[in-house]
């Protein structure tokens, strides 16, 4: 039988494509305007294997890197991203993405090597002797290479190096007087944590290194601690609108674990879920833990949480959350590793709980608008618990990479409101809440109807 016309003409056009090439022009306009991120990926791949000399094929190849990245598709980018940059550099041209991505991808022992070579205070040429941000970035690289080796002595060490050439950069009044402070802390901590633990003892993660904790997103009744933090003097507290559970018992919470499993039985399709472990007491001093006495430096915060001895003995083995009631830690909400979890009473919400939950699991923020600068599109249907949309997190669902990450089913994208997130806001007129606006529900399940 003879094809049709309209076949025929089918069959040419096809024929055709697949023998006459893009320009480089035209496959960076076919990959910004695909919106699946995984086509985006290989079109920018073919651009830069098909045109190697082009100056486009460079620009591809960086922005692959970055769809990556983006994806959690570390190891792959770290293969593409060493084709053009296969060292680490010196001086002024450090290159501290490939640095970062070694220690993303747990190659510790590569990462403590490239930095060997350029030790604290003389970083070789053509870089000057001292630069303090450049030194205190490897810095930071080094003791969270060490940490994930369990070397704490190493680790406190390392940064007491540091200090005898930077201190003195920290007179009050200087550009690095905070940056400075957040380094003494984290000496302090690193010295409290070999006094504790032994010069060397469990790995330790921040939430810069991945974890051991992805293989929980298959695993059901994983155990949640929380832990109250009460500030010692009583006039460091939120105001009481601002407290929910601060007076509460096991009930309180075991309860706002029930609402945890029906998000995550929802999204998961009953993969995962968590089992109430108890809640506990912790006062804490004036000082530990704030963000001015941090320096804002997140690494510093996250090695003082593993200090504490019942946290230390927990990492890796639960989710614990540190429910903050004190006015400095207001408005805070970060994963701090090993799956300890530092939140403000006034951001006790479910979604935000499930949101730090997940990043313990490796999923990662939906961010696009870099990529989007450049005239990238992607899919607005694409949404869920780790994207912030106007700096909130309203949709109970879970973006496509992060799925694929963890072995989750594509559901809807809903809004949802619970209970036990109603009788917390109830007492205040005004509270922080990363939940859409809705009717109260009646009962704790989840509305829309899942």
């Amino acid at each position: 039988m003879r094809p049709s016309p309209s076949r025929f003409t089918c069959l040419f056009a096809a024929s055709f494509i697949s023998i006459t090439p893009y320009t480089p022009q035209q496959f960076l306009t076919l990959a910004k305007s695909h919106t699946a991120v995984s086509e985006k990926i290989s079109i920018l791949k073919r651009l830069a294997d098909s045109f190697p000399l082009d100056s486009a094929a460079r620009q591809a190849h960086e922005e692959m890197v970055s769809l990556l990245i983006s994806t959690n598709r570390y190891e792959e980018a770290l293969l593409e991203y060493r084709k053009l940059h296969p060292e680490t550099g010196a001086g002024r041209a450090i290159d501290f993405k490939l640095l970062e991505m070694l220690l993303r991808t747990g190659r510790y022992s590569e990462v403590l090597r490239a930095i060997a070579a350029l030790p604290a205070g003389r970083q070789g040429p053509p870089g000057p002797e001292r630069d303090f941000l450049r030194d205190m970035k490897l810095l930071e690289l080094r003791v969270q290479a060490l940490l994930a080796k369990g070397q704490y002595a190493l680790a406190r060490e390392c940064v007491g190096k540091w200090l005898e050439n930077y201190q003195a950069d920290g007179s009050p009044g200087s550009r690095f007087e905070n940056d400075v402070h957040s380094i003494q802390f984290l000496a302090r901590h690193l010295a409290t944590l070999e006094r504790t633990q032994g010069p060397v003892g469990k790995a330790l993660f921040t939430a810069s290194v991945p974890d051991s904790l992805q293989h929980w997103s298959q695993r059901p009744n994983v155990p949640i601690v929380f832990f109250k933090l009460i500030p010692a003097h009583p006039a460091g507290q939120l105001a009481a609108p601002l407290l929910p559970g601060r007076h509460e018992g096991a009930d309180y919470f075991e309860d706002r674990v029930a609402d945890l499993n029906r998000g995550f039985d929802y999204v998961s399709g009953g993969q995962f879920s968590l089992r109430f472990a108890g809640v506990h007491t912790l006062y804490i001093q004036e000082g530990d833990l704030d963000p001015e006495s941090s320096g804002g430096h997140l690494l510093t915060s996250r090695v003082y949480i593993h200090t504490i001895p019942p946290l230390y003995k927990l990492a890796g083995e639960a989710y614990v959350v540190l429910l903050d009631y004190r006015i400095q830690a207001d408005g805070e909400a970060a994963y701090m590793g090993d799956g300890l979890i530092h939140l403000s009473a006034n951001k006790f919400k479910t979604l935000v709980l499930m949101h730090e939950i997940l990043h313990g699991l490796g999923a990662t923020h939906q961010e696009w608008n870099a990529l989007e600068a450049h005239g990238y599109h992607f899919d607005p249907e694409d949404r869920g618990l780790m994207t912030f949309v106007h700096g909130e997190i309203l949709d109970l669902g879970l973006e496509e990479k992060n799925r694929a990450l963890l072995g989750w089913p594509q559901v809807g994208v809903v809004r949802p409101r619970f209970v036990s997130d109603e009788e917390a806001a109830a007492p205040a007129e005004t509270t922080t809440t990363a939940l859409a606006p809705a009717s109260v529900a009646t009962t704790a399940e989840l509305i829309p109807s899942l």
